[in-house]
Order: structure tokens, then C-alpha cells, then sequence
């Protein structure tokens, strides 16, 4: 949007109009129709509501746009390769970090921000039914997601739903499934650099705002799945950034991402079979993600990047931390430490009840294996 500078808000309106054609015209069903339409309501609702409230944020906050975002953690990987549980063990160390939840992702803007603590200070003292109201908003918003990716507007949650708002986020395939006629946001980072600088603007702004009403005095930390598309803005933004890879065996994690990304479409395009070129268009998008890390990140000093091993941070949560605290020369307090046991606890017991498998949705493991060699490698992953 030309007319709103890029750090107020931002939205990719080539993008917008191609989803409107895609959904409503081209492949145009009636459950489509409405669900995209119902989409772009919403859409549009909270687009104008966040504007509204980050000019506000220019009249009653102007300092936030001297916040430094100093060393932030990101947290990146493919889906189902154990970020979420990575990122929860880093928000037990609160007194550290600034990290968001999923309604800051979603109304990135101090004002609003405000009057959300204003609500629950006063919902606290009268026994907190607006925080129970919202729970059981939860259990509607989000059923279905609960065995796949634990989600709540009050949960620590990555900040893609910033980038949501941009369009510039393969989050949209979950409603257009046609990711080759989109193809450019998989990777904002190979888009013109107007639109990439316009994306940096927007998403530095939205964590300044987060930081200024969370505490300077804190390191951000994010967990992203689909920032390695952007790993190169990233960078670029917060040279200074830390980063923290987790990596699954592309056999499980793979059909995982698939299964996870392509559940949307059973309530919108529910004749698409499992095994279409859509659904191997995720895993596709999965591999290429496998190869643009390890490609991209050698940009950045070792000492400024840590991997590690889905399968370790399941065996051993708390020896993992320990490493990455100690790569990153941070120091682990007695509090954490003592937090870091007792989840380490609860991991042991927890056991996955799905399995995915390459073949349902079309993929061998020779055609991944011929992709993903190195990394397979590289990590000793069983061929």
C-alpha cells in the first residue's frame, strides 16, 4: 500500500487481487468462493483495525522507534522438525527473553497492546472470565490443531501471522493451494528489492512496538518455520541476529510438513486428493527449504548460528539448551535451569500418535534422497 509508509503497514496487493482471481474465478468452486470471501472480510477488518491503531502508536508511542533490537534469537526450521517445542523451552528463561503470543502476531501495534493489559488486569480481579471466554474461543478457533500444533491467542506462538497480513508468506497456501501460480512469496528473499525492503520495514517496526511495550531490556526471540524463505532479510535487518536450526530427517518431517499445510484444504477443496501435484508441491517447498539453509547461512559468523538434532532435543531437552546457551556465551541461571528439569520430564513421557509416509502423498524416498543428499550426510540421517 503506496500511500501508508511500509513501517505503519504493508500489503502485497498483487498478491491480494491474484488470490481473489485464483480462489474465486479460475478454480472457482462454491466452497472456495466463500471461504475466500469470508477470508478477505476478515482480512480486511483486521487490516484496517491494525493501521488505525499503529497511527495511534505514532502519536502516543513515537519513542518505540528508538528501540534496538540487540542480538534477537530466531528459532527457524522446517514445520515438525520440534520448533515448538524448542521455542517453549527457550520462553522458561522469561526473565531473558521477549517473545510473542499469538494476538501480538495478529495486532502488532502498542496501543492496542495496552488496552489488552488494561482488559486483563481488571479481568484478573474479577476471576477472569473474559481469560476463560477466550479459552473456549480456542477450542473453536483452533480444534482440530490441537494433536498437530497446540495453538491459543494466549500461547507463546511464532510471529508469522505479521508476515500473514503482508501476503508475503507461503501461510497462504492453507487457503490457495495453487502455490505455483504464487510461486515468489515461498521465497520473499528473491523478490524485488523494493518489496523486500518494504517487508524489513514492516516486520522491524512490528518487533520494535512488541519490544517497547514488552521491555527494552529483553532479547526478542523468535520461532519462525517458514523464515527460511527470508533468511537473507533477516540478516540483513539484524546482522547482529543469532540463529538456531533444528533439523528432522526429511522421511519424517517431509510428509509431516504436508500433512500439517494441506489439512485446510478439506474444508475449502475437499476433491483434491492426497496425492495431487499440490500436496507434492509442500514437499517440494519442504526440500527446497532443507537446501536454501544450509546454503544461505553461511553468510553468518559460526558463532552466530547453532544446529542441532530433532531427534537429541527429544532425547536430552535440557543437554541441548545447555549447548546452545553455552555456543552463544549466554549464561543458564538457577531458575531456568530448575524449569529446564521439569520439562525435560514431561518430554520423556510424551509420545507422537501420528505417521506420515511419503507414498500417500506421491513422494519416493529416492527422489528425496537424490535432493536432500548432503543433508542426509551431513547429520547422518538413515538413507
Amino acid at each position: 500500500m503506496s500511500f501508508i509508509h511500509a513501517s505503519i503497514f504493508y500489503i502485497h496487493l498483487k498478491t491480494f487481487f491474484k488470490i481473489i482471481y485464483l480462489q474465486c474465478f479460475k478454480h472457482f468452486s462454491v466452497k472456495r468462493l466463500l471461504i475466500t470471501v469470508l477470508f478477505l472480510v476478515l482480512f480486511s477488518i483486521v487490516s484496517f483495525l491494525v493501521i488505525f491503531f499503529r497511527l495511534v502508536d505514532e502519536i502516543l508511542f513515537p519513542g518505540y522507534r528508538k528501540v534496538e533490537i540487540k542480538k534477537p534469537v530466531f528459532i527457524i526450521a522446517n514445520p515438525r522438525s520440534g520448533t515448538t517445542f524448542l521455542h517453549r523451552l527457550f520462553c522458561l528463561d522469561d526473565e531473558r527473553y521477549g517473545y510473542t503470543l499469538l494476538y501480538h502476531t495478529i495486532l502488532p501495534s502498542i496501543t492496542i497492546f495496552k488496552i489488552i493489559d488494561f482488559f486483563g488486569a481488571i479481568d484478573r480481579r474479577i476471576g477472569r472470565p473474559m481469560r476463560r471466554t477466550f479459552d473456549y474461543l480456542d477450542g473453536i478457533f483452533f480444534k482440530g490443531w490441537e494433536n498437530i500444533h497446540p495453538m491459543g491467542f494466549n500461547q507463546s506462538e511464532e510471529d508469522e501471522g505479521t508476515f500473514i497480513f503482508t501476503l508475503i508468506t507461503s501461510g497462504i497456501f492453507l487457503l490457495c493451494p495453487y502455490m505455483d501460480e504464487i510461486s515468489y512469496v515461498r521465497f520473499p528473499d528473491t523478490m524485488p528489492e523494493k518489496d523486500r525492503k518494504a517487508l524489513a520495514a514492516y516486520y522491524k517496526s512490528s518487533l520494535q512496538r512488541f519490544m517497547y511495550a514488552m521491555g527494552t531490556d529483553k532479547i526478542f526471540l523468535s520461532k519462525n518455520v517458514m523464515s527460511t524463505g527470508r533468511l537473507d532479510t533477516i540478516i540483513e535487518t539484524f546482522p547482529d541476529a543469532r540463529i538456531v536450526y533444528v533439523v528432522r530427517s526429511p522421511y519424517e518431517a517431509v510428509p509431516s510438513f504436508i500433512s500439517m499445510f494441506s489439512a485446510a484444504w478439506k474444508a475449502h477443496s475437499p476433491e483434491i486428493p492426497e496425492d495431487s501435484p499440490y500436496h507434492r508441491a509442500w514437499g517440494y517447498l519442504a526440500m527446497d527449504y532443507y537446501t536454501y539453509f544450509h546454503e544461505h547461512i553461511r553468510q553468518l559468523p559460526e558463532q552466530q548460528w547453532y544446529t542441532l538434532k530433532y531427534e537429541d532435543l527429544v532425547h536430552a531437552p535440557k543437554a541441548e539448551m545447555i549447548k546452545i546457551y553455552n555456543h552463544f556465551g549466554m549464561p543458564v541461571s538457577g531458575t531456568f535451569e530448575e524449569r529446564l528439569n521439569k520439562a525435560s520430564g514431561r518430554a520423556k513421557k510424551y509420545k507422537s500418535g501420528h505417521s506420515y509416509s511419503l507414498e500417500q502423498y506421491g513422494m519416493t524416498r529416492e527422489e528425496v534422497l537424490a535432493q536432500l543428499e548432503p543433508v542426509f550426510d551431513k547429520y547422518g540421517f538413515e538413507k
